[in-house]
């Protein structure tokens, strides 16, 4: 099953290296191995996350976009840049999580996750990625590392 998440922020997201350095000052291992970052590529942006494979669908959408899909949402829009992000396995997962909150740490926003109907500041969503880090850990100690969301 894949699962989505969004960033909102008050500016996009300037470089590839400034996101990495965002990830690193957070404190997380994850690795992103792209070149380019949207809205110069869109689709799937490779990661590495404690050595697996923890790559990401992203891409820019229009605001509209999202406050259309989900109208009973206040999302203190508009916002000059919206960030959607797609992931089925934990490693993607937990890639999405850190890469979001780097980001909102980065640029300012919030951070959305319908599946648990949830708005994130940017500190919030740095919590929310240490959480979502440790459930991952302990669903894969119990289930084994190959399962999938």
């Amino acid at each position: 099953m894949t699962m989505e998440a969004y960033a909102l922020c008050t500016q996009p997201i300037s470089s590839i290296s400034e996101w990495r350095a965002a990830i690193d000052a957070i404190g997380f291992d994850l690795k992103l191995e792209a070149d380019q970052i949207p809205p110069a590529v869109s689709g799937h942006l490779p990661a590495t996350w404690q050595g697996r494979g923890a790559g990401f669908e992203c891409s820019v959408i229009p605001f509209s976009d999202l406050a259309e899909t989900y109208p009973e949402t206040d999302f203190g829009g508009p916002w000059a840049c919206a960030y959607a992000f797609y992931f089925a396995t934990f490693p993607a997962c937990a890639g999405t999580w850190i890469a979001i909150a780097a980001g909102l740490r980065l640029t300012g926003g919030i951070a959305f996750d319908p599946q648990e109907d949830k708005l994130l500041t940017a500190e919030a969503a740095i919590r929310y990625a240490h959480d979502t880090v440790a459930s991952i850990a302990r669903l894969e100690a119990q289930f084994g590392r190959n399962t999938s969301l």
